[in-house]
């Protein structure tokens, strides 16, 4: 019974183990299957394949499925739990954190921008860093007039997040700060080779497949974007304890 890490076999009948060899040799359909449908290509009655499922560990008929969908591994290969992994990231990425980390350490104010669903996490990062005590100030408005803002201020970090790096309102947005010595822009991007990734001084940059739905959506995952801001949140948390 090793499929199922059950150990107990002789608590198992023989009709347990017909449905054990049905199950285990057609793992892959059973995923689909209702119980009447195991229960008939097994030649079992239902109420025997309920009683299987129970005593091998399962509560339920379909917490049994989804093991079987996933073959007993925990996670399947398109597991919803498999968001991220060191491959959606460039192999640099920590030294690139810790860089940018180094510089917003000494800023004076950080502006975090978003629009869209990355706006939230443009205030998600700014709650996080006010909490160590940091100036944050978040813009979701590509039309707010930060640089009128900013004036006659110095020592400013613009932390950007842009899943494309080619948001034409967030690029005019930035144009005002390009050639400005007192602010520096730091992008968080599924893109490096973007137009905002190379006005950027500091690039942190993610590998993540873009996906839309009725052409202009965007449920491109953000949890790449998530981990590089806590990345540097840790980082800065620290440099604080030192």
């Amino acid at each position: 019974m090793a499929f199922f890490g059950f150990k107990d076999l002789s608590s198992l009948s023989n009709v347990d183990m017909t449905i054990y060899s049905y199950v285990t040799q057609n793992n892959e359909k059973v995923a689909y299957m209702r119980v009447r449908d195991i229960a008939k290509n097994a030649h079992v009655s239902n109420s025997s394949v309920m009683r299987f499922v129970h005593k091998v560990g399962f509560s339920s008929f379909p917490e049994f499925k989804a093991f079987i969908k996933n073959k007993g591994n925990g996670y399947s290969k398109n597991s919803v739990f498999n968001f991220v992994n060191k491959n959606n990231f460039p192999i640099n990425i920590e030294n690139k954190i810790s860089v940018a980390a180094d510089f917003l350490y000494q800023a004076d104010n950080i502006i975090l921008i978003g629009v869209g669903s990355s706006a939230f996490l443009a205030g998600y990062t700014a709650r996080r860093l006010a909490t160590l005590g940091y100036n944050t100030n978040t813009v979701s408005d590509p039309f707010y007039p930060l640089s009128s803002q900013l004036h006659n201020t110095s020592n400013n970090a613009l932390i950007v997040f842009s899943v494309t790096g080619e948001t034409s309102e967030l690029i005019e947005l930035l144009n005002n700060f390009v050639n400005d010595g007192d602010t520096t822009i730091i992008s968080i991007t599924g893109n490096e080779a973007s137009t905002i990734g190379k006005m950027s001084r500091y690039c942190l940059s993610y590998k993540e497949t873009e996906y839309h739905v009725y052409h202009y959506y965007d449920l491109s995952s953000q949890i790449p974007a998530v981990y590089i801001a806590e990345g540097i949140t840790h980082a800065l948390q620290d440099k604080s304890r030192k």
